[in-house]
């Protein structure tokens, strides 16, 4: 990405060429609204347990992060429940949120002006199993009609177009682990092309399944302290035995700051700029010297005008694998130099584990919240340094501190490093 699209030009651009977030809507697995998620978060709860979604006692690993008390006919009617995947129900419900959050109205007059970017990365991966037992069981003339269209990655976006009756741009893309943020760094792209004033975006996923769980167990990926679920997901500690595999969405509203302030909307932050780039060496290993990864945040910083000293805030991708945790650790330090040592850094990962597809969405809306509240959410289960990982990580309880600019990085299978820079709104 380059020039306005990724970032604008050097320098904080002007108020009329602004994208600011206006409103935020969440499903995770420690609340299903923004207020639940938020209060849990800074509280330091854990969403990790026990998985129920199915029987997992043959499997290795047997905890998930999981949504829990969601009841998706609170939001969709029976012919949509039907046709719907579980991803795309998190993600109708996490936007009407947030354009409630917004105080956004969708008329016949602006609907062709609204867009949607939502992503996912194993998107309908339930669906696909669920129908492949289904197949090879001989009940496969039973398959829902629904099937092949609910499992399709970019379902949720489409669903919720005709949810909230939009008819600007729709769109989705793949990018692993960093989909979620990437959502919002394109909502900022159509805005400021002028193809859209208002672009609801975020990231969603759902997949806990015995298949992706005797996968991810064989690539040796995930925690396995099956005995203390609330202490498995452990970013930055000495102890981190790997990540724990979760579910959810977050959703956001983007929208140009002249629109935002015409109808006297309260922005949470600004969307300041942001980089892409790729390792370029293994499907899911970082760059051992993050190189990489260092030059995605390098570029944010720069795209954005912002200098490495007035980061306040970094809400890190932070998995609890042991490469993935240094090889950040290391990133931050070759972006930030000797200011890597003055910049607040935690993980929400450590409470809500791994959304996959809403991973970086959900760093963006602590972002964005830490600037709103000055509360920086912690890193729970930190209790044994790591040399390799030395940077402030605000361990196990949260922090008051003024944050007037954040950044957040995802990075994902196949070397995907996505960068994000948020400012307070003006």
């Amino acid at each position: 990405m380059t020039g306005t699209a990724a970032g604008g030009p050097a320098g904080r651009a002007e108020a009329s060429e602004r994208v600011v977030i206006t409103g935020i809507g969440a499903i995770t697995p420690v609340g299903n609204d923004r207020e639940t998620t938020w209060r849990q978060l800074v509280a330091g709860a854990s969403g990790v347990g026990p998985i129920t979604a199915f029987d997992a006692s043959g499997l290795p690993v047997r905890i998930a992060a999981e949504v829990r008390g969601f009841s998706p006919e609170d939001f969709l009617d029976r012919r949509r429940l039907r046709r719907t995947a579980r991803f795309a129900q998190f993600a109708v419900a996490a936007a009407r949120e947030a354009v409630a959050d917004a105080g956004l109205a969708i008329t016949a007059d602006n609907a062709d002006r609204v867009g949607v970017v939502i992503n996912a990365a194993v998107a309908g991966f339930d669906t696909v199993e669920d129908a492949t037992r289904q197949v090879l069981d001989g009940r496969g003339a039973r398959l829902s009609p629904y099937f092949v269209a609910s499992s399709l990655a970019n379902m949720p976006a489409c669903e919720v177009a005709m949810d909230l009756g939009v008819h600007g741009p729709v769109n989705a893309s793949a990018l692993a682990c960093a989909s979620g943020i990437y959502a919002l760094l394109e909502a900022r792209r159509l805005i400021l092309a002028g193809e859209a004033d208002v672009v609801i975006c975020g990231g969603t996923d759902a997949a806990i399944k015995p298949v992706m769980f005797a996968g991810l167990a064989v690539m040796g990926a995930l925690s396995r302290r099956n005995d203390d679920p609330p202490a498995a997901s452990r970013p930055f500690d000495a102890d981190r035995d790997g990540f724990v595999f979760g579910e959810g969405a977050v959703i956001t509203v983007a929208e140009s700051a002249e629109h935002a302030r015409r109808r006297g909307a309260d922005p949470y932050a600004a969307i300041a700029g942001g980089a892409l780039t790729c390792d370029a060496f293994h499907v899911s290993a970082p760059h051992p010297d993050a190189t990489y990864a260092a030059a995605a945040i390098t570029q944010a910083l720069q795209r954005s005008g912002t200098k490495p000293a007035e980061v306040d805030y970094i809400c890190a991708h932070g998995t609890s694998t042991r490469a993935n945790d240094a090889t950040e650790t290391a990133a931050i330090r070759a972006a930030f130099g000797a200011d890597a040592d003055q910049v607040a850094v935690s993980a929400p990962k450590s409470m809500v584990g791994h959304l996959i597809g809403a991973a970086g969405a959900l760093g963006a809306m602590v972002c964005a919240l830490a600037i709103r509240t000055g509360v920086v959410p912690p890193t729970i289960n930190l209790h044994t340094p790591d040399p390799l990982c030395d940077l402030d990580y605000v361990p196990n309880v949260a922090r008051q501190m003024p944050v007037r600019t954040a950044v957040t990085n995802a990075f994902g299978f196949g070397g995907q490093n996505v960068v994000a820079v948020f400012t307070a709104p003006d």
